[in-house]
C-alpha cells in the first residue's frame, strides 16, 4: 500500500481486518515493523518505513508473510519493491486538498480501479 502519512493507509488496513473478522485494535506498526493478527485469514500488517533496504525485510521473514497463507498489507511498499510478487494488488492513496482521497487499486483481478 502506498501513500503518504496520514493518507490513509492504517484506515485502510482496519477495514481489511475487519473483513477478516479481526476484532483486535488495528494500530499502524510503525515501530513493531510486523503486526500479526488472527481472522479468518492471517493478516500481516507490515510498515516497512524504517527499513533500510529489501535485503532488511527479506530478513524478517518476507516469504512466509507473502506465501504462506495469510493476507500481508505493507505499509510504504514502494521501498522493498523488488521483493513484491508481481500478481500482488497496490493500493495507492493520496490525499486531496478538500481532505477526500483518491484510491488507486492496480493489478485487481478485474482491472484496475480508480
Amino acid at each position: 500500500m502506498r501513500g503518504t502519512l496520514a493518507a490513509g493507509k492504517t484506515t485502510i488496513t482496519k477495514g481489511i481486518a475487519r473483513a477478516l473478522g479481526i476484532e483486535e485494535t488495528i494500530t499502524s506498526p510503525t515501530f513493531t515493523i510486523v503486526s500479526e493478527y488472527e481472522g479468518k485469514l492471517h493478516l500481516y500488517h507490515i510498515d516497512v518505513y524504517r527499513l533500510d533496504s529489501s535485503e532488511d525485510f527479506v530478513n524478517l521473514g518476507s516469504d512466509e508473510m507473502l506465501y504462506g497463507n495469510g493476507v500481508s498489507i505493507i505499509e510504504w511498499s514502494e521501498k522493498v519493491q523488488s521483493e513484491i510478487p508481481k500478481k500482488a494488488i497496490t493500493i495507492s492513496l493520496e490525499a486531496n486538498a478538500d481532505d477526500s482521497r483518491t484510491i488507486t487499486i492496480e493489478n485487481w483481478p478485474y482491472g484496475d480501479l480508480q
